[in-house]
């Protein structure tokens, strides 16, 4: 399959790399990390420990194939300029997954593509920018792959991300599974990026409390949008994820130490206006996306 990884940072270099084992795969990223892959391989630290050579662009121009599938992996602000360029550069009738945080991403693709084109890529994989040309895989999690429509190239996705030695599986209802990964990073995210501490310290008691009523709240809106979602089961995911990562620095505080905006308004200010919309006032949501714009501000 030709894969095309559109935002190679830290998360699609580590997913395009690892699908490279069986796939032509191209990675668009940067111009100096992209240089470094091209001169000596992407090292893989961490959890997998290996030098991919693939290629590697940073202008979309340079690529001159036509690609079976289009990964999105930049930054959820930048979702918009990426679906453009794509449209533009390959017409409409292309594949594209978005394998990103935030719950706004469906809509930005549906404005371009129709529903039969669009997939959706979950992960709580975990992986850190080290430098140009090298990437920590700091955390092994599972992947959630799905389609807004039924497509048999799900299928066809699905065995080369089990291929790459990524935990699959297909979701029969990527919106409600879009929604539980995004009030996971609401809980989790912007609590370590405010207070600048790795995810495992959000055990605490205190800090856990407010993890409760991050999940309480966020769960509220999305069963106002039609999304049924169970408080006791979703706050044992929160947990289990909190567990699993528990060293790891969440994208979100890697953001605010690079001194870079955050993906803040795709979760947690998505999730306050949303529910400003539907009547539901969520005062946690909004003021953990203002404390997190005060960190970007003060970074």
């Amino acid at each position: 399959m030709k894969i095309l990884i559109f935002g190679a940072g830290a998360i699609g270099s580590m997913f395009g790399a690892k699908l490279s084992r069986y796939n032509d795969v191209t990675l668009l990223g940067r111009k100096e990390h992209m240089q470094k892959v091209r001169e000596r391989g992407l090292i893989l630290r961490g959890k997998t420990r290996a030098v991919f050579y693939l290629d590697a662009i940073s202008r979309l121009e340079y690529y001159k194939a036509r690609p079976d599938i289009v990964i999105v992996t930049v930054k959820s602000y930048d979702t918009d300029d990426a679906i453009n360029d794509i449209a533009e550069y390959f017409g409409r009738d292309i594949n594209v997954m978005s394998l990103q945080n935030g719950l706004d991403n469906i809509e930005k693709m549906r404005r371009f593509f129709d529903k039969e084109r669009i997939f959706i890529g979950l992960t709580t994989e975990a992986s850190l920018f080290l430098k140009p040309g090298e990437i920590e895989h700091t955390g092994r999690g599972k992947t959630i792959i799905g389609s807004l429509k039924n497509n048999k190239f799900l299928e066809q996705l699905y065995r080369e991300f089990v291929k790459a030695g990524f935990r699959t599986r297909i979701s029969n209802d990527i919106e409600r599974d879009m929604w539980r990964k995004a009030i996971i990073n609401a809980c989790i995210n912007p609590l370590t990026a405010i207070f600048g501490i790795k995810n495992g310290v959000l055990k605490e008691k205190i800090l856990f409390e407010i993890v409760k009523d991050i999940c309480r709240e966020s769960i509220e809106v999305a069963r106002g949008v039609g999304i049924k979602l169970d408080y006791e089961e979703m706050l044992r995911e929160v947990r289990e994820v909190i567990d699993l990562t528990s060293e790891n620095l969440s994208s979100m505080l890697q953001s605010i130490i690079k001194g870079k905006r955050t993906e803040i308004d795709s979760i947690n200010g998505y999730i306050y206006n949303l529910g400003k919309k539907i009547g539901l006032e969520s005062k946690l949501n909004k003021l953990l996306t203002e404390l997190v714009k005060i960190r970007e501000e003060f970074k």
